[in-house]
């Protein structure tokens, strides 16, 4: 039992920091952005669509369906009151982080067969201790994302122990708790197919031996668990419509070389790689695309030497691992440690299909487990055979687990904001062009354009192809007036990548700027082409009919606008303004309702509703929205100038004497205010005049 308290309050220790991270990286997409983690979207949609939020079926979704995930965010939500509260988040992956270790135990003395009860615990013990420092997880952990790998690992981890039951019993209902276990396995990620090798590993080497007769019940096991993985593989293919997920050549440029050489050579250096990030987990870095890894076209790089190595050392292993292939506990264990370092990371391998990264450190969560088995019981056969005294070996160990720990709580300080998660990759990767990219992204959202517009010219540089940093810089551009330059950027995106809807309606604003109107029209369109529910594409064409008088085409584009996304305060705005310049009151007011049903803290819409009440003389009515658009937005001088007006109209002369004063002091150079307060004061003059 203190075994197992002491993995939780290591694991406690080592990620405690992380519980202060916010969202980051890909958590924006996952989390941030994705409806399907709120309490008000359909639950049938989270089934529907895959982990990004897009409709699994479609052939631009990203196949990654994950539904069982996404519920636990959205449970996350729930209990944070549908707030998107980042501590509550990361609280959730560090108590499933300290779950999985505590549930390793049990499953590294399962995996020890025919050896004393001590030296399971002890072995146990010190394999789990060391998985539960090791650095590699952090990105697991403190990256919101990785909640899938947790969850499947987890789940996986269970079905193995409750495998080693079946076994022994060879229940119906507990295989048939194992089946449902594994699917909803891979409903937290795909990933979790593996099991099923696993679970039949473990079944050989634990059932047969050289002296065994026949065991049917073998058999009917083995058969159960094809049986799962061809249903299971068969629902996957069929809910993602039988089609693949489409990768860029940016995101593994290695799968996409015409040259098996260059493919073969490329992998194996990426598989020492990932065995190197194991034994020294010091470059970690979000992203490994983008040049940060490139690939091996000539037979004089270097890298080979490290592949023929590589190639060697796995070559020995196995050679000696089935010359002792016997039924001792030694080779048992270190089979089935093999397992489960190489079968969970065979999805990420390239062997099978093409996977969208180069180097994923999450896909490396339970092959590390496999690896920390390995290191632990060669370190014991190495003490032995070293005859290296017992409480030296042990104080080398737990040294090495407190250069761990420390590593691992230094990389989670760097998970705590994007801003830190992408500079700490400039010292990996600093030819990654996505990395460079990350941190222009950072940088202009902090209003740092100097450096915004630095770093995507940098990521350009890296990457003469990267259309996503081109439409990006092409914003920046368009902010500074710098059209013609914008302009130029955004051909150069779309030539790369035709349909990419974002760069086709930036080109129609950067158009309509210069001028061109007919021209952005064409762009805008494209752009809805590409992307059918376009909110801000029907926006910004609306704006443009609005410029070519095309009164009733604009208010048809922005319809479509607040179809597809209610919350669109600025085309609901620009509808009630038109409507109310055209005097149609009655339906600004309609209109004006149900866009506050949608939005109901919007200032903008409270004042253009008020203002045409005012014009329909409902002064009770307009005086409260107006007061409602103060409240959310108290130093607005046009809301105080308008309510001035608003009351002067009303005959309440001081109180429109003092929101114009308001106004004037919160803007003293506005004229229209101060004409009025003229006009209020020379006829409270007059007036007083006259009584006298």
């Amino acid at each position: 039992m203190w075994q197992i308290t002491t993995i939780a309050l290591i694991g406690t220790i080592c990620y405690c920091n992380s519980l202060f991270g916010s969202f980051v990286f890909d958590d924006a997409e996952a989390i941030v952005k994705n409806k399907d983690i709120l309490p008000t979207t359909p639950l049938i949609d989270v089934f529907k669509n895959d982990f990004w939020g897009t409709d699994v079926s479609l052939n631009t979704s990203h196949k990654s369906y994950r539904p069982i995930t996404i519920l636990s965010y959205r449970l996350n939500m729930i209990l944070s009151g549908s707030k998107l509260s980042a501590f509550q988040f990361h609280l959730t992956n560090v108590l499933l982080y300290i779950v999985l270790c505590v549930l390793l135990y049990p499953t590294t003395q399962m995996f020890l067969m025919k050896t004393s009860k001590t030296y399971k615990s002890d072995t146990s013990f010190l394999s789990t201790l060391l998985f539960t420092v090791h650095p590699l997880h952090t990105e697991v952990v403190s990256g919101l994302v990785g909640r899938a790998d947790l969850l499947c690992s987890i789940l996986m981890i269970v079905s193995l122990l409750l495998y080693k039951r079946l076994i022994k019993t060879n229940s119906v209902m507990l295989f048939s708790i194992i089946y449902l276990i594994i699917f909803v396995a891979v409903l937290c990620k795909e990933t979790a197919i593996t099991v099923l090798g696993l679970c039949s590993i473990y079944d050989i080497f634990h059932t047969r031996s050289p002296r065994s007769k026949f065991d049917i019940n073998f058999v009917y096991r083995n058969v159960g668990l094809t049986i799962i993985g061809v249903t299971i593989l068969y629902f996957r293919f069929w809910i993602m419509n039988f089609e693949g997920p489409t990768f860029a050549k940016i995101d593994n440029p290695a799968a996409f070389s015409d040259h098996i050489l260059t493919r073969i050579l490329t992998y194996n250096y990426i598989y020492f790689l990932n065995v190197l990030l194991m034994i020294w987990p010091q470059w970690l870095c979000f992203d490994w695309s983008m040049g940060c890894i490139p690939v091996i076209n000539d037979l004089c790089d270097m890298r080979i030497v490290f592949v023929c190595l590589f190639l060697i050392f796995i070559t020995i292993c196995f050679t000696r691992l089935l010359k002792s292939f016997v039924y001792d506990a030694n080779s048992t264990t270190n089979a089935l440690a093999l397992s489960l370092l190489i079968l969970p990371f065979v999805p990420a391998s390239n062997l099978f299909f093409k996977v969208g990264f180069v180097i994923a450190e999450r896909a490396l969560l339970l092959p590390s487990a496999g690896y920390c088995i390995l290191i632990v019981l060669g370190g014991k056969k190495l003490q032995k055979r070293f005859r290296v005294k017992e409480h030296i070996w042990r104080k080398c160990f737990y040294l090495t687990c407190v250069i761990l720990s420390v590593r691992t709580i230094q990389r989670n300080f760097e998970w705590i904001t994007e801003e830190t998660l992408f500079k700490s990759a400039l010292n990996v990767c600093p030819k990654n062009a996505k990395v460079h990219y990350n941190i222009a992204k950072v940088a202009a959202d902090k209003n740092d354009k100097r450096i915004a517009l630095d770093e995507y010219r940098m990521a350009i540089e890296l990457n003469p192809e990267y259309e996503r940093a081109m439409n990006n810089l092409a914003n920046l551009l368009r902010e500074e007036k710098q059209f013609e330059e914008a302009e130029v950027l955004l051909r150069r995106a779309l030539k790369i990548r035709p349909n990419f809807a974002a760069a086709w309606m930036n080109l129609g604003i950067i158009l309509t700027n210069l001028n061109r109107p007919d021209e952005a029209e064409e762009c805008y369109l494209k752009a809805i082409n590409y992307r059918n529910k376009y909110p801000d594409c029907y926006y910004n064409l609306g704006n443009l009919y609005l410029d070519m008088k095309r009164n009733d085409e604009a208010l048809r584009a922005w319809e479509k606008a607040v179809h597809y996304k209610p919350t669109h305060i600025a085309a609901w705005s620009n509808t009630l303004v038109l409507l109310d310049s055209l005097q149609f009151y009655q339906k600004v007011l309609d209109l004006g309702q149900i866009a506050l049903m949608h939005n109901p803290k919007s200032p903008a819409l409270h004042f253009s509703i008020a203002n045409t009440l005012g014009k329909l003389h409902q002064f009770d009515k307009a005086e409260k929205h107006f007061l409602e658009a103060l409240h959310f937005k108290p130093d607005n001088a046009v809301y105080y100038s308008n309510l001035g007006v608003l009351y002067h109209r009303w005959g309440k002369l001081d109180m429109a004497r003092e929101m114009y004063k308001k106004a004037l002091q919160l803007d003293p150079n506005t004229k229209t205010t101060k004409q009025n307060l003229k006009k209020l004061l020379n006829a409270q003059h007059n007036t007083t005049q006259m009584k006298k």
